[in-house]
Protein backbone atom coordinates (compact mmCIF):
# COMPACT_ATOMS: atom_id res chain seq x y z
CA UNK A 1 0.00 0.00 0.00
CA UNK A 2 1.18 3.20 -1.36
CA UNK A 3 0.76 6.58 0.98
CA UNK A 4 -0.17 9.26 -1.51
CA UNK A 5 2.58 12.28 -1.51
CA UNK A 6 1.78 15.52 0.52
CA UNK A 7 1.82 17.30 -3.17
CA UNK A 8 -0.40 15.02 -4.31
CA UNK A 9 -3.72 16.30 -6.16
CA UNK A 10 -7.02 15.59 -5.25
CA UNK A 11 -9.11 13.47 -7.72
CA UNK A 12 -12.20 15.20 -9.12
CA UNK A 13 -13.42 18.73 -9.24
CA UNK A 14 -13.83 21.12 -6.24
CA UNK A 15 -17.34 21.52 -7.20
CA UNK A 16 -17.89 18.00 -7.01
CA UNK A 17 -16.53 17.33 -3.55
CA UNK A 18 -18.53 20.41 -2.66
CA UNK A 19 -21.55 18.89 -4.10
CA UNK A 20 -21.17 15.45 -2.48
CA UNK A 21 -20.42 16.67 0.97
CA UNK A 22 -23.67 18.94 0.70
CA UNK A 23 -25.60 16.07 -0.15
CA UNK A 24 -26.33 15.05 3.86
CA UNK A 25 -27.23 18.39 5.55
CA UNK A 26 -27.48 22.31 4.69
CA UNK A 27 -23.14 23.62 5.13
CA UNK A 28 -21.82 26.58 5.44
CA UNK A 29 -19.48 28.31 3.17
CA UNK A 30 -16.74 28.24 5.53
CA UNK A 31 -17.59 24.62 6.13
CA UNK A 32 -17.14 23.72 2.73
CA UNK A 33 -14.49 25.84 2.37
CA UNK A 34 -12.47 24.15 4.97
CA UNK A 35 -13.56 20.58 3.98
CA UNK A 36 -12.50 21.62 0.53
CA UNK A 37 -8.88 22.57 1.74
CA UNK A 38 -8.38 19.12 3.73
CA UNK A 39 -8.94 17.37 0.18
CA UNK A 40 -6.09 19.76 -0.86
CA UNK A 41 -8.07 22.06 -3.67
CA UNK A 42 -5.71 24.93 -4.05
CA UNK A 43 -7.79 28.50 -2.94
CA UNK A 44 -8.35 29.39 -6.56
CA UNK A 45 -9.92 25.90 -7.22
CA UNK A 46 -11.87 26.35 -3.98
CA UNK A 47 -13.45 29.69 -4.48
CA UNK A 48 -14.52 28.75 -7.94
CA UNK A 49 -16.18 25.99 -6.56
CA UNK A 50 -17.91 28.43 -3.94
CA UNK A 51 -18.49 30.87 -6.30
CA UNK A 52 -20.65 28.63 -8.67
CA UNK A 53 -22.35 27.11 -5.78
CA UNK A 54 -23.76 30.43 -4.81
CA UNK A 55 -24.69 31.23 -8.23
CA UNK A 56 -26.64 28.50 -8.27
CA UNK A 57 -28.48 29.27 -4.49
CA UNK A 58 -26.59 25.90 -3.27
CA UNK A 59 -24.90 27.12 -0.28
CA UNK A 60 -25.90 30.93 1.67
CA UNK A 61 -24.63 31.67 5.46
CA UNK A 62 -27.81 33.07 6.31
CA UNK A 63 -30.16 30.26 4.66
CA UNK A 64 -27.63 27.90 6.85
CA UNK A 65 -27.75 29.99 9.49
CA UNK A 66 -31.57 30.28 9.82
CA UNK A 67 -31.72 25.81 9.02
CA UNK A 68 -29.08 25.65 12.23
CA UNK A 69 -31.01 27.71 14.63
CA UNK A 70 -34.68 26.04 13.62
CA UNK A 71 -33.48 22.50 13.83
CA UNK A 72 -31.55 23.46 17.23
CA UNK A 73 -34.37 25.30 18.63
CA UNK A 74 -36.47 22.20 17.67
CA UNK A 75 -34.53 19.25 18.29
CA UNK A 76 -31.77 20.32 20.60
CA UNK A 77 -32.94 23.68 22.20
CA UNK A 78 -30.01 26.10 23.19
CA UNK A 79 -29.47 29.08 24.09
CA UNK A 80 -28.12 32.27 22.02
CA UNK A 81 -24.87 32.22 23.32
CA UNK A 82 -24.28 28.64 22.48
CA UNK A 83 -25.84 28.92 19.13
CA UNK A 84 -23.38 32.15 18.51
CA UNK A 85 -21.01 29.59 19.24
CA UNK A 86 -21.23 27.30 17.50
CA UNK A 87 -22.12 28.92 13.96
CA UNK A 88 -18.98 31.15 14.74
CA UNK A 89 -17.07 27.89 14.48
CA UNK A 90 -18.74 26.98 11.17
CA UNK A 91 -17.39 29.98 9.36
CA UNK A 92 -20.49 32.08 9.68
CA UNK A 93 -20.27 35.99 10.18
CA UNK A 94 -21.45 37.37 13.49
CA UNK A 95 -24.36 39.92 11.54
CA UNK A 96 -25.62 36.83 9.70
CA UNK A 97 -26.06 35.09 12.98
CA UNK A 98 -27.53 38.28 14.73
CA UNK A 99 -30.29 38.31 11.64
CA UNK A 100 -30.56 34.25 11.95
CA UNK A 101 -31.03 34.41 15.92
CA UNK A 102 -33.38 38.13 14.89
CA UNK A 103 -35.79 35.24 12.85
CA UNK A 104 -36.20 32.86 15.94
CA UNK A 105 -39.95 32.43 16.26
CA UNK A 106 -41.57 33.99 19.13
CA UNK A 107 -40.36 31.64 21.88
CA UNK A 108 -38.86 32.94 24.17
CA UNK A 109 -35.32 32.02 25.23
CA UNK A 110 -36.78 31.32 28.62
CA UNK A 111 -39.27 28.42 26.58
CA UNK A 112 -36.77 27.15 25.09
CA UNK A 113 -34.45 26.67 28.51
CA UNK A 114 -37.82 24.77 29.48
CA UNK A 115 -37.99 22.72 26.76
CA UNK A 116 -34.75 21.51 27.24
CA UNK A 117 -34.82 20.49 31.01
CA UNK A 118 -38.59 18.85 30.53
CA UNK A 119 -37.26 15.57 30.33
CA UNK A 120 -34.51 15.84 32.71
CA UNK A 121 -36.89 17.61 35.60
CA UNK A 122 -38.76 13.86 35.67
CA UNK A 123 -35.47 12.84 36.67
CA UNK A 124 -34.62 15.65 39.09
CA UNK A 125 -38.11 15.01 41.10
CA UNK A 126 -36.57 12.98 44.15
CA UNK A 127 -33.91 15.32 44.55
CA UNK A 128 -33.99 17.96 47.54
CA UNK A 129 -34.70 21.25 46.10
CA UNK A 130 -30.90 22.56 46.64
CA UNK A 131 -29.66 19.47 44.63
CA UNK A 132 -31.93 20.03 42.12
CA UNK A 133 -31.80 24.39 41.63
CA UNK A 134 -27.63 23.19 41.42
CA UNK A 135 -28.66 20.29 38.58
CA UNK A 136 -30.49 22.62 36.35
CA UNK A 137 -28.48 25.50 36.66
CA UNK A 138 -25.27 23.18 35.17
CA UNK A 139 -27.61 21.58 32.76
CA UNK A 140 -28.70 24.84 31.46
CA UNK A 141 -25.32 26.98 31.87
CA UNK A 142 -23.84 23.71 29.77
CA UNK A 143 -26.21 24.11 26.93
CA UNK A 144 -25.34 28.38 26.97
CA UNK A 145 -28.53 29.90 28.30
CA UNK A 146 -27.62 33.12 30.06
CA UNK A 147 -27.76 33.47 33.45
CA UNK A 148 -31.06 35.63 33.70
CA UNK A 149 -32.88 32.97 31.82
CA UNK A 150 -31.68 30.09 34.52
CA UNK A 151 -32.89 32.11 37.24
CA UNK A 152 -36.41 32.75 35.18
CA UNK A 153 -36.49 28.65 34.89
CA UNK A 154 -35.33 28.13 38.32
CA UNK A 155 -38.01 30.08 39.41
CA UNK A 156 -40.60 28.71 37.63
CA UNK A 157 -39.28 25.41 36.20
CA UNK A 158 -42.52 24.91 33.77
CA UNK A 159 -46.17 25.82 33.61
CA UNK A 160 -47.50 22.59 34.22
CA UNK A 161 -45.17 21.39 37.10
CA UNK A 162 -45.40 24.54 39.82
CA UNK A 163 -42.85 22.52 41.80
CA UNK A 164 -41.30 24.12 44.38
CA UNK A 165 -37.77 24.63 43.50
Amino acid sequence: MRKASPQAQPFGSPYEAAVEFLASRPRSVGEIRRHLRAKRYDDEAIDGAVDKLRAQRYVDDLDFAKYWVEQRSRFRPKGDRALVSELTSKGVARETIDAALGDLPAESEGDRARRAIARQLRRWESLEPRERKRKIHAFLAARGFGYDVIDEVIARPSVEAEADI
